[in-house]
């Protein structure tokens, strides 16, 4: 849950970075972006860099996603059955689980997953599989890959209050 440091510090980066020369956005009201700000820091996940930051111009459409209200995303079949796994997990492994599934969705392939998880391939293709096990999903296809997305992102986005810590 991000504290309301975190969403002071991404206001103000967010105000920043729109504020600078170059900026191809109107300037927004100081409402907007507070709120802009607030939505991409449940974007954000602990964990490696790549999933630590996220800036709201460039979650695009994505972005529509944090007006969900958390208990419609708590609800979807799909966030339900994911959250499920994850806490269900042997040993304690459901983020190892969740990682394998957000680096495979944000890379695309099996080996650059690895890679960046610092795993051999065959340790990401058998937390793949059983994700794809309990699930359901084939995420090879690129709809369940792209359906396996939606349902990382309601996860992250429903872990909090839907407040954005603040």
């Amino acid at each position: 849950m991000p504290s309301p440091a975190d969403s002071r510090t991404a206001y103000r980066a967010s105000w920043a970075r729109k504020r600078s020369p170059g900026s191809r956005r109107r300037q927004p009201s100081p409402f907007s972006t507070r709120a802009e700000a607030r939505a991409a820091l449940r974007f954000a996940a602990a964990g490696p860099p790549g999933g630590a930051v996220a800036d709201h111009d460039e979650l695009g459409p994505v972005a529509l996603l944090a007006d969900i209200p958390v208990e419609r995303l708590r609800a979807q079949a799909d966030v339900r059955r994911l959250a499920a796994l994850v806490d269900g997990g042997r040993g304690g492994q459901g983020g190892e689980l969740l990682a394998a599934l957000a680096a495979f969705c944000r890379t695309g392939t099996l080996r650059q997953a690895a890679a960046e998880l610092h795993l051999h391939h065959s340790s990401v293709a058998a937390r793949l599989a059983r994700v794809e096990k309990g699930l359901g999903w084939r995420l090879r296809d690129p709809g369940d890959r792209f359906r396996a997305q939606l349902a990382l992102y309601a996860v992250r986005l429903s872990a909090g209050d839907g407040t954005g810590g603040a």
